[in-house]
């Protein structure tokens, strides 16, 4: 497999290389974003960033010979084993594939020692005590440089040092070490010396256009990876004004934004939508869009690009669905861009918490709580989901405050809560030895999801896992609260997210009743057997998975990463209890949201007495939603399901998403009673098949089908038409039709 000439589709390289300005690149060089696959692809974006790094190189120097780009393990062991290994290669080192990465090279090393083993990525600490002592647990001898900071620059840099190019702007320079070790001192770039002592010079100044660096796409180097399996990915901005202390961007190197021309944005879309339209009309294709920018729609700009994906979806079908983090300010300008593409794309309202104790300790900044509510209902009327986030044990957090975070969230209206265990990146302040005490926070790790597997290299196995170190107490959290805000979590994500018991919720924001205090009633009230089970294997399985020793937990993961792969072990945990809950006990799931539901109305004073007009719609909603969710992960399920209907539901939970008060039930009581049918359409099966096929059927599988599909793509369409008959009760029995 190589890759394509890097100088084609570059026009600013190719007028210089006609000039005779460029130098030549003698180095063979491969670059590698590695994601593991054998449970299903864990990170499934197309390698944009790591192409990057060639098309920038390449307006430096000319490659003699073709660089090749690396995704699949599969692939760089062939290479290895067919071509062996070239002067230079250089690894993408993230959280989800570092032990992968490390592995890799590690073999490389000891079969070709000549070779120069790179790498780079947020996953490195930030402090030079720190550092020093990550190459000696981590890298022990693997690794010859490591980029700090932005890779293009430095990166390219580089090459020229090894390549024994001088360099105008006298960005490295030689140094000759006591036991004679002579390496090119680049700025950004680190490395450990004979004597023990990391080198590290600081970070490269980052690059004010992200236009110098020429689109990947468009030079031809990602085709290969446009085939349907991975997701096309682009950042059209770098950098956030925020600094939260426990992401990466969150230090002062990022403040800056640095921005992509509206023409080369304009041209690297509709160059993925052109390859992607004939897998898209097969249904060969994931429908779908990751744009990696960490404030979308803030920016002018932003709404140029979202011309463009309307554009994009009118000629080629593509993108159905964009995943991106929209940004916290400048709401009109956000919505106003998102407009353009109606239920494309989510807003999102991010909170992390809405405790001011715990912002001021993670430095940061929340919109005002009273303006959460305005969010979500523009959402609404933009025709647009929207979502927000909270990070349990972040410092100073505590369950009461954990939970009224959610409470204020579901109040104000989110379609959906993205719940977060709070991890320790290597790159960010929170990461440090100094602040962990500040803060009292105590961690234990676990297995990251699907980031695991054995892959056979020049006859040998590698067996790598990634570990996340994530916070289990506080002082103001015991391990106890941590593992019931988690229960919490889950009961959150399995009845309210994305509307899966709405009309429920609708009838509870009438009467001005929390949706929290209806989940507390879930989480209290006696259960079926089934949920009960399903309940305690999750705490069960929570505790599981958290480990005191890293060390430990590597040897336990590596020997039994067949264990892992085969879904016994490492799941997310959310998602697959979401989907155990509502596949294995949707009975004892409907029953208890229909019992917490009357029993916190009643709290209010509403009438909820057999024969009432808010029991009845509470009954019927029960069965409702339980047939809409029937076997919603079977690709072949009955054709239609049936009830007997007095409520017009479907008005009453759209009523209430676009703010009105739906507190008089008559409004949405039929005269006669309707025969309501719930049908999944062909698109929606094959969306299911599709999606199945890739992640596979266990739970494990669904689990994680369920990070990537929006319910309303799967669950069953409600079609009520005008009808005729008698009776004052809804059926609560499901019909197949």
């Amino acid at each position: 497999m190589t890759a394509p000439e890097v100088l084609l589709g570059m026009p600013e390289v190719r007028t210089r290389e006609e000039a005779g300005e460029l130098p030549a690149l003698n180095l063979s060089v491969w670059v590698c974003d590695l994601t593991y696959t054998q449970q299903a692809m864990s990170a499934e974006t197309v390698p944009q960033a790591t192409a990057g790094l060639l098309t920038h190189a390449a307006t430096r120097m000319k490659f003699v010979q073709p660089p090749r780009i690396f995704k699949y393990p599969e692939d760089l062991a062939a290479a290895l084993e067919i071509d062996g290994a070239p002067d230079v290669i250089g690894f993408a080192h993230y959280i989800w594939n570092a032990h992968l990465s490390t592995g890799f090279a590690r073999l490389i090393k000891r079969h070709y020692p000549r070779t120069t083993v790179v790498m780079g990525g947020p996953h490195y600490p930030v402090l030079r005590e720190e550092q020093q002592r990550f190459w000696a647990e981590r890298f022990d001898g693997a690794v010859d440089y490591y980029v700090d900071g932005e890779g293009e620059v430095a990166f390219a840099d580089l090459l020229a040092a090894l390549n024994g190019h001088a360099y105008v702007e006298g960005a490295y320079r030689l140094t000759k070490q006591a036991a004679g070790d002579l390496r090119p001192a680049v700025l950004g770039v680190h490395w450990m010396g004979p004597d023990g002592v990391l080198y590290a010079p600081p970070p490269r100044k980052r690059i004010p256009e992200l236009s110098v660096i020429p689109s990947p796409y468009v030079a031809g180097l990602l085709d290969e990876y446009l085939d349907g399996r991975t997701v096309p990915t682009v950042q059209t901005n770098r950098g956030c004004v925020f600094t939260c202390n426990f992401c990466q961007e969150g230090t002062g190197y990022f403040t800056k934004i640095a921005k992509k021309s509206k023409e080369q944005i304009r041209e690297e879309l509709h160059y993925i939508g052109q390859r992607l339209a004939p897998l898209i009309a097969d249904g060969k294709a994931r429908n779908e869009l990751l744009i990696t920018d960490s404030n979308f729609g803030m920016y002018p700009e932003d709404y140029d690009t979202c011309t463009v994906i309307r554009e994009c979806q009118e000629a080629y079908g593509w993108p159905r669905m964009v995943n991106v983090t929209t940004g916290k300010n400048q709401r009109e300008r956000v919505l106003k861009a998102i407009a353009q593409v109606p239920g494309t794309i989510s807003l999102s309202g991010s909170v992390q918490s809405l405790d001011t104790g715990v912002l001021e300790a993670v430095k940061r900044k929340n919109i005002d709580p009273s303006k959460l509510i305005d969010i979500a209902l523009a959402s609404a009327e933009a025709g647009a989901g929207s979502y927000s986030e909270v990070i349990l044990a972040l410092p100073g957090d505590s369950k009461e405050k954990h939970l009224k975070s959610l409470a204020g969230l579901m109040e104000a209206r989110f379609d959906r809560l993205n719940m977060f265990q709070l991890t320790l990146l290597p790159g960010s302040e929170m990461c440090t030895d100094a602040f962990r005490a500040e803060w009292g926070l105590t961690t234990r790790w676990r297995v990251i999801p699907r980031c695991y597997g054995s892959y056979k290299v020049l006859d040998e196995e590698i067996r790598a896992a990634e570990l996340d170190e994530v916070c289990v107490t506080l002082p103001d959290m015991p391990y106890e609260d941590y593992i019931e805000c988690r229960v919490m979590n889950l009961l959150l994500a399995s009845l309210y997210n994305q509307g899966t018991f709405g009309a429920m919720v609708a009838i509870l924001r009438a009467h001005k009743v929390s949706p929290m205090r209806w989940l507390e009633l879930a989480r209290t009230l006696d259960h079926g057997p089934a949920l009960t089970r399903v309940l305690a294997d999750f705490q069960k399985e929570t505790d599981g998975q958290l480990w005191d020793s890293r060390d430990e937990l590597m040897q336990f993961a590596t020997a039994n990463v067949d264990r892992y792969v085969g879904g016994e072990l490492g799941n997310n945990l959310l998602y697959t209890y979401r989907m155990r809950l509502i596949s294995e006990a949707m009975d004892d799931l409907a029953d208890v949201a229909m019992r917490a539901c009357l029993a916190s109305l009643r709290e209010v004073g509403v009438a909820v007495g057999r024969g009432s007009l808010a029991e009845q719609l509470v009954r019927e909603a029960s069965w409702f939603h339980r047939l809409r969710l029937s076997e919603v992960f079977v690709t072949d399920p009955p054709a239609e399901l049936a009830q007997e209907a007095r409520f017009d539901l479907d008005a009453f939970i759209e009523a209430d998403r676009i703010g009105e008060n739906v507190a008089d039930l008559r409004r949405f009581r039929f005269p006669e009673r309707r025969l309501r049918t719930f049908v999944l359409s062909d698109e929606q099966r094959a969306t299911l098949r599709h999606y199945m096929a890739q992640f596979g059927d266990t739970a494990a599988g669904i689990g994680w089908l369920l990070t990537k599909v929006r319910m309303a793509d799967i669950v069953r369409a409600v079609r009520t038409p005008a009808g005729s008959g008698e009776g004052s009760e809804p059926r609560s029995e499901a019909t197949a039709l």
